[in-house]
């Protein structure tokens, strides 16, 4: 498990143009520890990934933004390259970012 910042969780859904298909989902954007500074750019960059709606429940459960432990798994993605995908979170502790001081 891994201990993240989760910054957003958002239920979507929308009809495919194409198929007439009904499609939902849940997008989960959070922050890692993980960031090589370089020369030309520095601080942390939000990762955006896909999840289920159990991971969403203990999300909108607990708050965001927050510290979380998740677990991930891999699966096949675009052209079957792996993918990294959130399984479940336990909150860790919520977080106060703009609180005046």
């Amino acid at each position: 498990m891994e201990t993240v910042l989760i910054i957003s969780a958002d239920k979507w859904e929308f009809t495919d143009e194409k198929t007439g298909e009904l499609r939902k989902g849940v997008t989960l954007q959070y922050v890692s520890d993980y960031r090589e500074d370089t020369e030309t750019s520095v601080g942390f960059k939000p990762i955006k990934t896909t999840v289920n709606d159990a991971v969403f429940d203990v999300v909108k459960k607990n708050g965001a933004p927050a510290l979380y432990r998740i677990d991930t798994r891999s699966r096949p993605g675009a052209d079957n390259k792996p993918t990294l995908t959130v399984i479940s979170a336990q909150l860790v502790k919520p977080v106060k970012i703009f609180e005046a001081a």
